[in-house]
């Protein structure tokens, strides 16, 4: 056994054991909630209402498509905000069964 082996093995055994910054009891209930808050973003996503695009003319006389900038924000904002709590959602739930990913 070298001395570098014999160094660490001493460090693990004197080292305090892990700790999981969330304790695991509070995986199931945390994965309910995150899941249902993505269930409820992602239907508010799906049902703003669709504005129709303005028509902008430039200098040139070219006429362009803009979306107005009110629904490109909520539409990042909630479906932004559904895919993370659908995410960390569903790592919890695979987490609280035992399957930590």
């Amino acid at each position: 056994m070298s001395a570098s082996y014999a160094r660490l093995a001493a460090e693990h055994a004197s080292s305090p054991p892990f700790t999981p910054f969330v304790p695991r009891s509070a995986l199931q209930p945390l994965a309910i909630i995150l899941l249902v808050a993505a269930f409820i973003l992602t239907f508010a996503f799906s049902t703003l209402g669709s504005t129709s695009t303005r028509r902008r003319t430039t200098s040139s006389g070219k006429s362009t498509a803009q979306q107005p900038t009110s629904t490109v924000g909520k539409e990042l904002v909630l479906g932004g905000a559904a895919s993370v709590a659908g995410g960390v959602g569903l790592v919890l739930a695979f987490c609280a069964i035992g399957a930590n990913v």
